[in-house]
């Protein structure tokens, strides 16, 4: 892999071109390698980001959420997650069941197939996190804290 490390300098100094983007760029930077990382931790189990992304949210999220609430809460586009739902419900991870409101809505449940395999997940992302924390692990609760806000602020704006 090339070294990024001309312009990583000049953003955590704060003396390169964008240096008024620096957050922007730490956290992209951060997130498409932190997936990299995570899809390459799962490959030896048979695992994507792509597909366990969904069964973790349905493991934080109430039993029997909606498709559409469930791509509201993942911030995804809903017939991509269709397709990915449909792998774990072939799979036999998750179940649909037609509301009993609104026959035209499915209501999304884990089966313990999903569960196992979503705690099975959890681990592993956890195990990379500790590695990703190696050094910082006393700062990672203001880090979390501050991650929030940022999230916070980012779903506050009107174009989110």
């Amino acid at each position: 892999m090339a070294s990024t490390a001309g312009w990583r300098d000049g953003l955590t100094t704060g003396d390169g071109r964008f240096s008024d983007t620096a957050t922007t760029f730490h956290v992209a930077r951060l997130a498409g390698l932190w997936r990299v990382l995570l899809d390459r931790a799962l490959r030896p189990h048979d695992m994507t980001l792509a597909t366990m992304r969904p069964l973790a949210y349905l493991m934080m999220l109430p039993d029997g959420i909606s498709q559409r609430e469930l791509a509201l809460a993942m911030n995804a586009d809903t017939s991509t997650l269709v397709r990915v739902l449909d792998g774990l419900e072939r799979d036999a991870l998750i179940e649909r069941r037609p509301a009993p409101t609104d026959r035209r809505t499915n209501q999304l449940r884990l089966t313990p197939a999903g569960r196992r395999t979503g705690a099975q997940f959890q681990e592993i992302a956890a195990a990379l996190e500790r590695r990703l924390l190696a050094g910082i692990e006393a700062e990672a609760p203001l880090l979390n804290t501050l991650m929030a806000r940022l999230l916070s602020n980012a779903e506050a704006l009107p174009d989110a």
